[in-house]
């Protein structure tokens, strides 16, 4: 599997990488107009006395364009990798993104059954606890009676006036009291049995609860990194597309260049007596300034001057006026001469 650098260290490995053949290109098409410039033409066929240098040179321009616009290529079928890859993990990220607010909505619906259940069990251990104290108000009640009953008795028979039922022995009372007392000794120890209960429920909601909220917390922030990592990838994907752009817009600016240089070295195998004004007909100026223009987008300012391109490309310009004007010389001559 073919390793994936960042688009950044692609473009900036592309760019130095398609420098250096641009420059010798540049510096071996100098050397061609160079040539023409000093070469010496035979009057009657027009032929360049240095025409096979010349040819050589134009070849050599042309492999080293070619080997910019290779070069050229394999960094762009290297940003079309990133660009597949962030366009995967972007739809990875809103998948993840839906998934996470599913599980949000989910943990939200349990919380709330949580919340509920901890409000109904806190209802509950409050009834617990009111029933509790009651009980043993009604225990305390009992023991009093119990105790009183128990004084009277040891002192003498006694008659206690219970309303709705009458008079009634000490003894009587003693022996009934004891039995009530049983009764709601039992009674307390159902209801701390439910206090217990309805406590233990209660603390394992509050926990549940306080759990839940942290996972909610939690899922939140994920959801909030997501989004931002789902912003970063979305401009990430379109930085990569502008230096696709740069970098197709080159090739394509370098396709014209090796293409014109074919032409060049083509028809110079035909017409060699034609080498100046082929040279001229066709647009390797334009072409060129093309190239510059295109690989100043993908390479910087800073780039090219540290290679002296600017340098080199006025060099080619003024070359190519002072080739011009050569020929412009030489076609006024002839015209006289006629």
């Amino acid at each position: 599997m073919t390793q994936l650098y960042s688009s950044e260290v692609v473009l900036k490995n592309t760019a130095e990488a398609v420098i250096v053949p641009l420059k010798g290109g540049i510096s071996t098409l100098n050397k061609v107009y160079q040539a023409l410039i000093k070469a010496d033409v035979d009057p009657v066929t027009g032929q360049c006395s240095n025409y096979d240098y010349i040819r050589q040179q134009i070849v050599q321009a042309h492999q080293l364009l070619e080997q910019s616009e290779q070069t050229a290529s394999s960094g762009l079928k290297s940003l079309d990798e990133n660009l597949e890859r962030l366009t995967q993990d972007e739809g990875n990220l809103e998948r993840e993104i839906n998934h996470t607010k599913n599980t949000l909505e989910n943990l939200r619906t349990e919380q709330a059954s949580n919340e509920k259940l901890l409000r109904d069990f806190q209802g509950a251990l409050e009834l617990a606890r009111t029933n509790l104290n009651s009980t043993k108000q009604t225990l305390q009640d009992q023991e009093n009676r119990k105790h009183n009953a128990e004084i009277v008795t040891g002192v003498g028979a006694g008659l206690f006036l219970i309303p709705g039922v009458g008079w009634i022995a000490g003894a009587a009372m003693v022996t009934g009291g004891a039995v009530e007392i049983n009764q709601s000794a039992h009674a307390i120890r159902e209801a701390e049995d439910e206090v217990r209960k309805s406590d233990t429920e209660v603390k394992k909601y509050q926990c549940k609860v306080s759990e839940y909220e942290s996972k909610i917390s939690q899922t939140r922030r994920d959801i909030s990194e997501k989004d931002d990592k789902l912003k970063q990838t979305h401009e990430e994907i379109q930085k990569v597309k502008k230096q696709i752009e740069s970098v197709a817009e080159f090739q394509e600016k370098m396709r014209s260049a090796v293409h014109l240089l074919d032409v060049l070295s083509g028809r110079a195998s035909v017409a060699e007596h034609q080498t100046r004004r082929f040279i001229l007909q066709e647009p390797v100026m334009k072409v060129m300034e093309d190239v510059m223009k295109a690989t100043e987008k993908i390479t910087g300012n800073e780039l090219l001057y540290n290679n002296d391109m600017p340098k080199l490309l006025n060099q080619l310009k003024e070359n190519s006026q002072r080739l011009t004007d050569i020929c412009a010389s030489e076609n006024s001559s002839k015209n006289k001469t006629t």
